[in-house]
């Protein structure tokens, strides 16, 4: 007979529940600040619906979901505050790899986001239907465009929080050199460049059209059209290598 272990290795299962609630507690304050900063704007809609302002009008529609999407990039940041690559000694006390433990941790956090997804489109059903703003009756997977844009930004996000202790700064160094790309982008030197990032973003199976459902059409990029075949083209494109550059970031985090 083989001596019992006196640490033995818990289920995959009980990990992950203990990360889900962990990651819960970590990201208490930034949901207070969330629901506070949506009280306020439920305050004011109301105040606008009183004093008979047309603007208290709120619409329902997939193109809503945009601030939750863009916010998703820097949720990362919040699951993970405070354990910058040089304070995860501790993962290799953990009674499971470090990267396994990385993966869960990350993956839990997106579960709260997709939660916090799901509780906002909750909050502008309702405000809608209170103040009788117009609903989108369009294409219905349309819908799901902004939960899959939340969580192709939210493992990209993820990327870079793990291989890095400051994500912020490579997010907005990246904002920089995209806008001078655009202010210089008629230089003859600069404009293939511009235009490349342009259609990893805006392009017919760029970013956008992942987070939005709605992609250019072919010869006219001021035209859009909601094309689910692009869509789901453009959507499993970014989910590999997402989930690629995710993964290869978890297991492979620097050694500090």
């Amino acid at each position: 007979m083989q001596p019992a272990l006196l640490n033995p290795v818990p289920a995959w299962k009980t990990v992950a529940r203990e990360q889900f609630r962990s990651v819960g507690v970590a990201l208490r304050r930034e949901a207070l600040v969330a629901a506070g900063f949506v009280g306020v704007l439920s305050v004011w809609i109301g105040y606008l619906g009183v004093n008979g302002f047309s603007d208290a009008r709120v619409p329902f529609s997939p193109e809503a979901g945009l601030p939750v999407v863009l916010l998703a990039l820097l949720a990362p940041m919040a699951v993970w505050k405070g354990e910058d690559p040089a304070r995860r000694g501790y993962h290799r006390a953990m009674p499971v790899s470090h990267g396994t433990h990385a993966v869960t941790r990350s993956l839990s956090g997106l579960a709260w986001t997709l939660a916090a997804a799901v509780g906002f489109f909750a909050w502008l059903g309702t405000a809608s239907a209170l103040t009788g703003g117009p609903v989108d009756h369009g294409q219905g997977w349309l819908w799901i465009a902004p939960f899959t844009g939340v969580a192709v930004m939210y493992l990209l996000g993820s990327a870079l929080t793990l291989v890095t202790a400051y994500p912020w700064r490579w997010m907005g160094g990246g904002v920089v050199a995209y806008m001078f790309l655009r202010m210089l982008r008629m230089a003859d030197g600069t404009r293939p460049l511009s235009e490349a990032v342009d259609s990893v973003i805006w392009g017919r199976y760029g970013i956008a059209t992942v987070v939005s459902g709605w992609s250019p059409m072919p010869g006219n990029h001021w035209m859009h059209d909601a094309n689910a075949s692009v869509w789901l083209l453009a959507t499993w494109f970014w989910l590999a290598i997402a989930i690629s550059v995710f993964l290869y970031s978890a297991y492979r985090q620097p050694e500090r």
